[in-house]
């Protein structure tokens, strides 16, 4: 009996469909190389900010816990493209007069320190004087060690920080603050305290090492708001309240923002890869983030995600 066997033959690729098939394969790379680059770069400016974030919400935290104002800066490195930040701190503050009115060594009681405003009113205030001053034999060289441009002089009564711009004299210091307590004073032309306190400005937190931002990302410092650079570090502080203390970088400004992008990219910001911006507000301490906007304010995304902060 004979067995009938049928041969079954496959079918191969012809030519075109092989061709087709390695235009589909090269097609689908060269999308790769295009999308890969940007979600990448999406990726490291994501991760940028929320480093930003963190560091700023643990500074605040320490700030809160610790009673002393807290914070990062970011390091000027010859370009206005910071890679690196620190952990700082307020130097401690000096209390001059712990005794108030009556003095305390090595005070007497007739020649306690004292902090005071005077205003001249009209319709509007038309000028603002702050001195401090001691009766001879007046400060001694550690407080005045402390009256210097960059320091803070901190008012328990009114609950403020002041950056102290400018400092002169010698028994009576004249200084220009950044910002003065019109809105704690009211309508007072004249206010003396006695209790009052000094520091020298903030300064690295010991044992704090240099963080380094993901690779490719920076904080244009150019582009932030306030604007910083120009060979200056650029300071941010919470006092222990969680509010923003003004600092010569953040200037008092109500709100705070910090442009993120990558610095390899062209100057042409447009076409400039992923760009984000950390946003603080000062009167509360809160901290968001958003993309930039490309109209007319770049903020403005930024400006509504610190709303209800």
């Amino acid at each position: 009996m004979m067995i009938a066997s049928t041969a079954q033959h496959r079918r191969g690729f012809t030519l075109i469909e092989l061709l087709v098939v390695m235009a589909l394969i090269a097609a689908l790379a060269a999308i790769a190389m295009i999308v890969a680059p940007g979600a990448m770069n999406k990726d490291r400016a994501a991760s940028a900010v929320s480093q930003i974030q963190g560091a700023l919400q643990i500074s605040r935290a320490r700030a809160i816990r610790d009673n002393t104002p807290r914070g990062i800066r970011l390091i000027w490195n010859g370009t206005n493209n910071v890679t690196e930040y620190q952990y700082i701190e307020m130097t401690p503050v000096i209390v001059p007069n712990p005794g108030g009115p009556l003095g305390m060594a090595p005070y007497p009681a007739n020649g306690a320190p004292y902090v005071e405003f005077s205003y001249t009113a009209g319709p509007a205030v038309s000028n603002r004087t702050c001195t401090i001053t001691a009766p001879a034999p007046g400060l001694t060289a550690g407080d005045q060690l402390q009256i210097v441009a960059g320091g803070t002089l901190y008012l328990p009564t009114l609950g403020t920080w002041h950056r102290i711009l400018t400092a002169s004299g010698t028994t009576t210091k004249t200084i220009t603050l950044d910002s003065y307590p019109d809105q704690q004073l009211g309508a007072a032309t004249r206010w003396r305290t006695y209790h009052f306190g000094l520091n020298g400005g903030p300064r690295i937190l010991l044992g704090e090492p240099t963080i380094q931002l993901p690779a490719s990302t920076c904080v244009d410092l150019g582009l932030s708001s306030p604007p910083g650079g120009g060979g200056s570090d650029y300071d941010i502080l919470f006092a222990p309240s969680g509010l923003v203390v003004n600092t010569g970088s953040t200037q008092g400004a109500g709100q705070i923002f910090l442009w993120v992008r990558d610095p390899n990219k062209p100057a042409n910001f447009n076409q400039g890869g992923e760009q984000l911006v950390v946003s603080i507000k000062a009167k509360s301490g809160g901290i968001g983030a958003a993309p930039v906007d490309w109209g007319s304010d770049p903020f403005i995304l930024a400006k509504k995600s610190l709303s209800g902060q």
